[in-house]
């Protein structure tokens, strides 16, 4: 890995892809005292920030196909959320935050985008071009994002106890300027260029491989909102209680971002092993959650709870890594990278709702179901890959 402006530049903006969502999810009881909002109207606010990126990344990607890279992460990405963040501190109305959420999702959409489309290029930039490092350097740039969606929580918990809301989303919005500084600082030369010749839209979507590409990862995303629901549950069934089920969520999702690191290591020194091992560990997950599922005790069910947050942590950038490696003749353009990564939004807003209801009416067992179907299916698009001509 090269250390360099850019390399650093593309983990602190994939922290913050984490962070962001993780950050609105955990201020919203706050928000809502202070607009003197009824019981789940704050909920809207969420929605609509996740309904911004079903247009929003798209719009990004097609932008990233005839602009600058840096321009739109710094200009598009970073400043936005800067203002977005700051007027959140300072909303007095609830139609004020619902024109927020919109704003903020829109923003957000262009810094995911352009950030997940520098990371194939920023951490082995001496490599590229002999080895395919496309699935290597996502892992590794995940590695940030997955840091960042853990720390929210616990930034949202540091802002209410030392500095209220108010004054701590202001405080971020202006720590978010160091990090503006520092995309600016970078080189535009070492962003990756808006590139003509990539296939256009038509070649991707009447594409085989990149429709099951697409299917596999609409699937994906699935199953991680799955995660926002039964691990709680499925804890406190096998004997979990208090700071052990705190501690038992943790080591879970260590274990996820580890095994990140730990896959980005093994595919410097193996470049070619990523699509197998994508699929061993998608395998192995339906297989770990249908034991979950089917029976369960206290140290069997801990540990492969935890086995399922290593299956889980190399996915979506194995996912992502393929579909850039696919098709192989042309790179993959900015306007289908921002579709495939809506698909998450998508999956958010009606899944969302469903996985709420089904968590109250029934056992975590039952509801674990769902994702080991999931995974299952998505084992098979993606076993069905390399035969599709």
């Amino acid at each position: 890995m090269t250390i360099s402006l850019v390399a650093v530049a593309a983990l602190a903006n994939g922290l913050l892809i984490g962070l962001i969502p993780t950050l609105l999810d955990g201020i919203k009881p706050a928000l809502q005292a202070r607009l003197n909002l009824p019981e789940g109207r704050i909920d809207w606010h969420t929605r609509l920030f996740y309904l911004a990126w079903l247009p929003g990344m798209p719009l990004a990607g097609w932008l990233l196909d005839n602009l600058s890279n840096r321009d739109i992460l710094l200009y598009g990405g970073l400043l936005p959320l800067i203002v977005g963040i700051a007027w959140l501190a300072l909303l007095r109305t609830n139609a004020a935050a619902m024109v927020n959420a919109i704003f903020l999702g829109a923003g957000y959409s262009l810094l995911a985008t352009a950030t997940i489309r520098l990371m194939p290029v920023a951490f082995f930039p001496d490599w590229i071009k002999e080895y395919p490092l496309n699935i290597a350097s996502l892992n590794l740039g995940f590695v940030a994002v997955g840091a960042g969606a853990i720390l929210g929580p616990w930034v949202v918990k540091a802002i209410e106890k030392w500095s209220g809301v108010r004054q701590g989303l202001l405080g971020t919005s202006i720590a978010l300027l160091v990090l503006a500084v520092l995309t600016a600082l970078c080189d535009s030369a070492s962003f990756p260029p808006a590139d003509k010749d990539a296939a256009s839209l038509q070649d991707i979507f009447t594409h085989p491989q990149a429709n099951m590409i697409g299917a596999a990862i609409l699937i994906y995303f699935a199953l991680e909102t799955c995660l926002e629901f039964w691990p709680d549950s499925y804890l406190k069934e096998i004997g979990y209680e208090g700071r052990g089920l705190h501690v038992g969520l943790l080591i879970f999702w260590i274990a996820f971002i580890a095994s990140r690191a730990a896959a980005a290591w093994w595919l410097y020194q193996h470049p070619t092993h990523g699509f197998v091992m994508t699929l061993m560990l998608l395998a192995m997950s339906a297989l770990i959650l249908g034991n979950l599922a089917g029976g369960f005790e206290f140290g069997s069910g801990s540990l492969g709870f935890w086995a399922l947050g290593v299956c889980y942590g190399p996915l979506l950038p194995g996912f992502l890594g393929i579909a850039f490696d696919y098709p192989a003749s042309k790179a993959l353009p900015g306007s289908a990278l921002g579709v495939l990564l809506a698909l998450s939004g998508l999956d958010t807003l009606v899944l969302r709702p469903f996985l709420g209801t089904a968590t109250s009416s029934f056992r975590a067992r039952s509801v674990m179901y769902l994702p080991t179907v999931l995974a299952l299916i998505a084992s098979i698009v993606l076993l069905a890959l390399p035969f599709i001509p």
